[in-house]
C-alpha cells in the first residue's frame, strides 16, 4: 500500500525539482526493498520507483500502475510465487543491485559489470534516458562513465542534454559528494563544463555553493566543507576555460574568494587564496577597484593569521602579484 501511494505521488503531472527532492530519503528503503524483498514483484516496483526519484523523473518505466496494482494484489502473480516456493528460480540480491540504472526497454551491461565502454563502444546508440540513470548506479565504474558521457553531450550542445540541462547539473552535484575520487572527479569536470557552456547561470548557483555549502536539500551536510572545496576546484576549472570572458566573469570569482579569505575553516581560506592567485594571473592582473582590497586582506592575514598554512599562501599570492606587476610595468 505505501509504494502505491508512492506511485500515485509519481503519476502527478507536473513535480518539482524540491518535490522529487523530498522523496530522495525514500531512496534508501527503496533500494533495501529492491534487494531484500521475497517477491520479485516487490524487488521489480520498489527498483523502479527508486530510479524515478534518483533521475527527477528521466527514466519512467511503462505499466508502473499496473506493477503497484500487482505488489498490492499477491494472488495475481500466482506463477512468480510458485516457483518461488518450489525454489526453481530465485532472484539474488546480487542480480537485483543493479536495477536501478537499467531501463526495462534498454536493458543496459553497464549495469551489471560496470564496463559500459566495452559492451556498447558508441555512447550515442544508448537513449539519454538511460545515461541518466547510470548516473545514479550503485557500480563506481558504470557512474563515473555514465558521468563523462553526459559531460561530452553537454559539450557538443546535444539537444536532449540543453532541454534536461537542470537534471544534468543535479546530477553533477550529486555526485560531487560522491566519496570516490574516479566519480568526483568526472562530476567536477562536467560541472566546469556546464558552467563553461551555459556561465551565467550556472556559475551563479556554483558561486553560491562555495559560500554557503550545497544548496540541495539531499545533500550531506556533514561532508559540507569537502563539497565547498570541490566547488572551488570546478570554479577554478571554469575559469580557465573562459578565454576572452575572464574579465568579465573573473571578478565575481574575484569577490567570492575574497570573502573566502574570511571564512571560520583554515582550509577554506587557503583554498581561497590558491584560487586567487591564479585568477589574478588569468586576469592578467588588471584588477581595477580591486586590487586595494586584495592588498588589504593579504597585508591583514600575514600579519593576524594564526594558521601558518593560510600564512604561506597568502605570501604566495603576494609574491605572484608582485612578479606579474613587475612584468606588465616593464612590457
Amino acid at each position: 500500500m505505501g509504494m502505491g501511494l508512492v506511485v500515485t505521488l509519481l503519476s502527478a503531472p507536473q513535480l518539482s525539482s524540491e518535490d522529487y527532492s523530498c522523496m530522495s530519503r525514500l531512496l534508501p528503503p527503496l533500494e533495501a526493498l529492491s534487494q531484500q524483498h521475497p517477491d520479485v514483484v516487490i524487488q521489480e516496483l520498489a527498483s523502479n520507483l527508486r530510479a524515478i526519484i534518483a533521475t527527477h523523473g528521466a527514466y519512467r518505466p511503462e505499466k508502473l500502475a499496473d506493477a503497484a496494482q500487482s505488489s498490492r494484489n499477491p494472488e495475481g502473480t500466482p506463477k512468480k510465487n510458485k516457483m518461488k516456493s518450489d525454489g526453481k528460480k530465485q532472484e539474488t540480491p546480487a542480480s537485483t543491485h543493479s536495477r536501478c540504472p537499467q531501463s526495462s526497454q534498454h536493458p543496459s551491461p553497464a549495469g551489471r559489470g560496470g564496463t559500459s565502454s566495452s559492451d556498447d563502444p558508441d555512447p550515442n546508440n544508448k537513449p539519454f534516458s538511460d545515461w541518466l540513470l547510470e548516473a545514479c548506479d550503485p557500480e563506481v565504474p558504470t557512474r563515473a562513465f555514465a558521468l563523462r558521457v553526459l559531460t561530452q553531450r553537454v559539450q557538443r550542445r546535444d539537444p536532449e542534454a540543453v532541454q534536461a540541462q537542470e537534471k544534468v547539473l543535479t546530477l553533477f552535484l550529486e555526485n560531487l559528494e560522491h566519496e570516490d575520487a574516479f566519480v568526483y572527479l568526472s562530476a567536477i569536470q562536467g560541472l566546469a563544463v556546464l558552467a563553461d557552456s551555459y556561465p551565467g547561470r550556472i556559475l551563479e548557483r556554483l558561486l553560491k555553493d562555495f559560500q554557503h555549502g550545497p544548496s540541495l536539500p539531499s545533500s550531506n551536510k556533514g561532508r559540507s566543507l569537502e563539497t565547498r572545496l570541490k566547488v572551488g576546484e570546478v570554479l577554478m576549472r571554469a575559469s580557465r576555460a573562459m578565454g576572452e570572458l575572464t574579465p568579465h566573469l573573473g571578478r565575481p570569482l574575484v569577490s567570492v574568494f575574497l570573502q573566502g579569505t574570511r571564512d571560520p575553516d583554515q582550509s577554506v581560506r587557503a583554498s581561497s587564496l590558491s584560487n586567487l592567485g591564479e585568477l589574478c594571473q588569468r586576469l592578467d592582473y588588471s584588477l581595477g577597484p580591486l586590487a586595494q582590497e586584495l592588498s588589504s586582506c593579504l597585508t591583514a592575514l600575514i600579519k593576524t593569521e594564526k594558521e601558518a598554512e593560510v600564512r604561506r599562501a597568502a605570501v604566495h599570492v603576494i609574491a605572484q602579484l608582485l612578479r606579474g606587476l613587475s612584468d606588465k610595468t616593464t612590457q
